[in-house]
């Protein structure tokens, strides 16, 4: 098969000083009710990469033998990707959707892991001075400059594009330009409670099925950009545009 790949984003693996993160929404503001209660909880230091992995790095995997991803199609020896309105050539440089079945093999594959709900509370809301923020690059409302979400773009970008929405670490769009899968499974927070209005809403996928994602896609309006919120799926579910990060422990 004649693939043809242009230059890709260079990784890179910021360090994460050991700290505590909040995790959940504040008792008083909205919120669904598997984000409640909130908690503090301390974080081991930790390494991680600074992009989400690209399709141009899944592709080495695919390469090795990996099944290529749900977004994928391969048409006369090169590789396309299904976009919302129209197929392109597989843009390399933009995060890789995939399952978290297919993340996590990847990680392994690579000899890393997959970040944690609290890593991703850390790296993403943290300071290196104990500080927490709203969003990773302050407490500004989101605009265009941050990243990639709120209906800007249809698809996905490139993942270093939007150097204004990196943390205070440096790690970059870890709000929007994909959903990131996290190992950590769908469980109540302490303290849950269901809303008796919904009462099944979250309590319904506490069995250790599910996965927790966190950060939000391109198609994620602003509300749900606020920190405490939780996404939910399967780990073979292929129609979500999801990606992922790497961490070393």
């Amino acid at each position: 098969m004649r693939i043809v790949v242009t230059a890709r984003v260079a990784g890179r693996m910021i360090t994460i000083p050991a700290g505590g993160a909040t995790l959940g929404q504040e008792a008083g503001k909205f919120g669904w009710d598997n984000e409640f209660d909130q908690h503090r909880v301390t974080v081991p230091a930790f390494t991680v990469s600074k992009y989400k992995v690209t399709n141009g790095e899944y592709l080495e995997f695919v390469r090795a033998g990996a099944r290529p991803p749900h977004f994928w199609f391969d048409r006369n020896g090169e590789w396309f990707y299904k976009g919302m309105f129209a197929e392109s050539p597989l843009p390399v440089n933009a995060p890789v959707f995939v399952t978290y079945a297919e993340a996590a093999a990847y990680a392994s594959w690579a000899g890393r892991a997959l970040l944690t709900e609290a890593q991703f509370h850390r790296a993403a809301f943290g300071t290196p001075g104990g500080e927490e923020r709203d969003y990773p690059w302050g407490d500004a409302v989101p605009e265009i400059v941050h990243g990639n979400f709120d209906f800007h773009w249809w698809d996905a970008i490139d993942v270093d594009r939007n150097p204004a929405g990196d943390s205070a670490f440096g790690v970059s769009q870890l709000v929007g330009n994909g959903w990131e899968w996290t190992s950590t499974p769908f469980a109540p927070f302490p303290g849950f409670q269901p809303f008796p209005f919904y009462a099944g809403y979250s309590k319904n996928f506490f069995d250790q099925e599910h996965y927790v994602l966190k950060g939000g896609s391109q198609r994620t309006a602003r509300c749900f950009l606020r920190r405490s919120f939780r996404n939910w799926f399967r780990p073979d579910y292929p129609y979500v545009y999801a990606g992922f990060r790497l961490v070393e422990n």
